[in-house]
């Protein structure tokens, strides 16, 4: 039973860190485009790093819940509802 918790947890964080590198470098593209487009003042790279700092804030508390708590709980509900029905 400890494998199987401590290899769902390996394979949870792996999809963790594959999803956020996929949301940060399609959000630093989308920026890019942004400033691209034209219309900002500034410095490419100060307008993208800016917009990747607030993008960070709260990109990391949502991974968290939709990567590591909604597969637990699923799979706690299931393991009830399974056991107890």
């Amino acid at each position: 039973m400890l494998q199987l918790i401590i290899g769902g947890l390996i394979g949870l964080t792996v999809i963790y860190w594959v999803v956020l590198s996929y949301s940060r470098s399609v959000r630093r593209e989308s920026l890019e485009n942004t400033f691209d487009a034209g219309g900002i003042e500034g410095l490419r790279e100060d307008y993208v790093a800016k917009g990747m700092a607030q993008y960070e804030h709260g990109l990391q508390r949502r991974l968290i819940m939709l990567v590591y708590v909604i597969p637990v709980v699923l799979i706690v509900v299931i393991a009830y509802v399974v056991n107890h029905t």
